[in-house]
């Protein structure tokens, strides 16, 4: 990386046991093609260093994402955070300290896209973790009742409560109704998904690689319409090019690098 120097800015990604991410080939893509002088990299750091290295990366980064198990917690270290932000309790894009949550932008945009109204539509959330409340709250703006499934019964309880607080209409789900609409797995295991939850009319999965999950190819065997993780994953990194650099760029092309490269399959 001999193009590195003094002027170049630094990004970069924090979590733990992140090894998996495409973050860093992402931004690094979009940088190199915008002639953007940044690097992009990430951060991998125990629980017990966490306190002690996020002021630093606070200093040091014109911009980060955040990531498991970090969403949380790190917002007492920043300045201040966004309103979609502070309902959902969870950052996962900063800018010179200050926090927004651009998971709730990609899904909430992404389900726009793809259906014009949403109100009173009953609308499944598979687990109770970042992901789930991203999801949940932009499902929860577009008018959705939203039905918390969780393998903890505690956790689901807990979340739903606080999504009434907000004043969403929410309760604990188990198998799906007869009638459901929208479909959300927010956990690591698309097999968590009922098989009688697919009726709806769109399935939004969050695990991104591989791409094809189970659930996935079981909503298409039955002519449902979805939106996988990659989609997910790269509307959100381009949502925080656009807060870090005012930089807008194809999804497509994008997508089309992960592929190239075999970082997707």
């Amino acid at each position: 990386m001999s193009w590195i120097n003094i002027d170049t800015k630094l990004f970069g990604l924090i979590g733990h046991n992140i090894s998996y991410t495409l973050s860093p080939a992402i931004h690094n893509y979009v940088f190199q093609e915008v002639g953007y002088n940044a690097i992009y990299l990430a951060f991998d750091v125990a629980r017990e260093k966490f306190d002690k290295i996020i002021p630093a990366l606070l200093e040091l980064c014109e911009g980060l994402n955040v990531t498991i198990p970090y969403k949380e917690e790190v917002i007492k270290f920043l300045n201040g955070i966004d309103h979609n932000a502070e309902k959902i309790n969870a950052v996962n894009t900063i800018h010179r300290g200050y926090g927004y949550n651009t998971d709730y932008i990609a899904i909430k945009s992404l389900v726009m896209e793809r259906m014009e109204n949403l109100e009173d539509m009953i609308c499944y959330i598979y687990g109770a973790g970042g992901a789930a409340k991203a999801s949940a709250i932009a499902l929860g703006d577009l008018g959705c009742k939203l039905y918390i499934v969780n393998r903890s019964i505690e956790r689901a309880i807990t979340f739903v409560k606080r999504l009434n607080n907000l004043g969403y209409k929410a309760y604990v789900g188990d198998r799906c109704l007869d009638k459901v609409d929208v479909v959300v797995n927010a956990t690591p295991n698309p097999s968590f998904v009922h098989d009688n939850c697919l009726t709806a009319k769109l399935v939004v999965e969050l695990v991104y690689n591989p791409v094809e999950t189970v659930l996935i190819k079981k909503a298409r065997s039955k002519g449902i319409e979805v939106i996988d993780g990659i989609k997910i994953l790269v509307r959100q990194a381009l949502e925080a090019q656009k807060i870090w650099n005012g930089i807008t760029f194809s999804e497509d092309r994008v997508i089309r690098y992960l592929y190239a490269r075999k970082l997707i399959r």
